[in-house]
């Protein structure tokens, strides 16, 4: 079974600061028994020996490796390298990428400046196990402060949807068996069964990320099964416990009818629930970027955190900056995966829930009457003491266009800049 299909590998080494470089493997034309790239190559600077490669898809570095494979071949023609260890490779799962995708492979110079190899484009095949679960997720693929636990709300107070809330609706049971899948099904953590190598002590040592990146095995049909037909299986599993929790929270709660179960999402994990879910439904929540900040930056200092992602950047800027990064993978999922998703927006479910409720549920394909839709909104008024603190303005009506005196001049810049596209995309006007 052809899992993995090389449709293109260029090289464009040929100017710039390296010396020299070259894609070796894959080739154009080749097809993998899994959902695995080996990656190999080689690259030197113009004056000296590279840092490390980069495998990048959209902006994203993948994997980073040294030059650490001897090419001395290579090497006698390019004596400024000062080492044979020329060069590289990298083995990657592409299960969370799309079913066709391009990635760079690129220099990572001393000075941190990159320069181009080379890039491969591939297609694969999805992730399928023929598994029919006892309920359907509805995704909400989302980031915070988007007003996620408002739908949730909303969604968890329709008969067709199996309502459970431990604490402010944030279960996370296919994001955790997908997540959990998408690490044991990355050559990184299957291969450290055969290969631990050192700090074995760690408890995390299986994820793969407290040593070298692993070589390929020799026995190439153990690597396949590894990275092929034992990851359906994994799958198979995680589809199994999330089925099998559902079940018993039903029969905890009294639910035993309902056809759907929602959840919130992140981009990875519903990129590959819709494969494994084909009669699941995936919902992407959007809010104006702007006002998304505007309410992360409020929440935080509510708190006194620094929740959000926000530890991820020095600046408030460089924080805006992150978040684009996100809004434009966000953006492009959409792109992706808009004939089989729906589109919510925050200030349409706040201004217009009525007509907002009645697309969606349409979409999902559960009772949409108008009777239905009002016992829904009428659940909002109900107290909810947990979500009190939530909250950084007086109503959802409040909230938006909080922007607009919310962030300070350069900061609204900045926004411009991060979220442009992403918010022409979705509707909303530029500053």
């Amino acid at each position: 079974m052809v899992r993995t299909r090389i449709i293109e590998v260029s090289q464009r080494a040929s100017e710039g600061a390296l010396a020299g470089g070259a894609i070796d493997r894959p080739a154009v034309g080749d097809e993998l028994a899994q959902w695995t790239l080996d990656v190999r190559g080689w690259a030197v600077g113009e004056h000296g020996p590279i840092k490390a490669v980069q495998g990048v898809h959209e902006g994203h570095v993948l994997w980073q490796v040294p030059p650490r494979v001897d090419r001395p071949g290579i090497a006698a023609e390019h004596p400024q390298a000062g080492t044979d260890r020329v060069g590289f490779y990298a083995v990657q799962s592409v299960l969370a990428l799309p079913l066709r995708h391009e990635i760079e492979v690129r220099a990572l110079l001393g000075g941190g400046e990159h320069e181009p190899i080379g890039s491969i484009v591939a297609e694969r095949a999805p992730l399928t196990t023929g598994f029919r679960p006892r309920r359907r997720p509805i995704l909400i693929t989302t980031f915070g402060r988007t007003g996620s636990m408002l739908l949730m709300r909303l969604l968890t107070s329709h008969p067709d949807v199996l309502y459970f809330r431990p604490h402010r609706f944030e279960q996370r049971i296919v994001g955790y068996w997908i997540d959990a899948l998408l690490t044991l099904a990355d050559p990184g953590s299957y291969l450290r069964g055969i290969m631990p190598k050192r700090n074995v002590e760690d408890r995390s040592w299986w994820v793969g990320n407290v040593a070298h990146m692993p070589w390929h095995l020799r026995a190439e049909g153990v690597q396949e099964w590894l990275g092929g037909d034992a990851v359906e299986e994994l799958a198979l599993v995680a589809q199994q416990r999330i089925d099998a929790l559902y079940e018993r929270l039903a029969a905890e709660i009294g639910g035993a009818a309902e056809p759907f179960f929602a959840e919130k999402s992140s981009l990875r994990v519903s990129s590959v629930a819709a494969e494994l879910y084909p009669e699941g439904r995936e919902l992407f929540l959007v809010r104006d970027f702007r006002d998304m900040v505007a309410s992360v930056f409020a929440f935080n200092r509510k708190r006194g955190v620094t929740g959000f992602g926000r530890r991820k950047a020095g600046t408030d800027r460089e924080y805006v900056e992150w978040v684009g990064d996100w809004a434009a993978s966000l953006a492009r999922a959409w792109e992706r995966r808009r004939e089989r998703a729906h589109l919510v927006r925050y200030e349409d479910l706040v201004r217009e829930p009525e007509e907002a409720l009645g697309a969606l549920l349409t979409y999902v394909g559960v009772d949409a009457s108008a009777t239905t839709i009002a016992r829904m909104v009428d659940q909002l008024s109900e107290e909810v003491p947990e979500l009190s603190e939530h909250q950084t303005t007086e109503s959802p009506q409040r909230s938006i266009g909080r922007w607009r005196t919310d962030l300070e001049p350069d900061l609204r810049e900045a926004c411009d800049r991060a979220f442009g596209d992403a918010l022409a995309l979705f509707g909303y006007e530029a500053t």
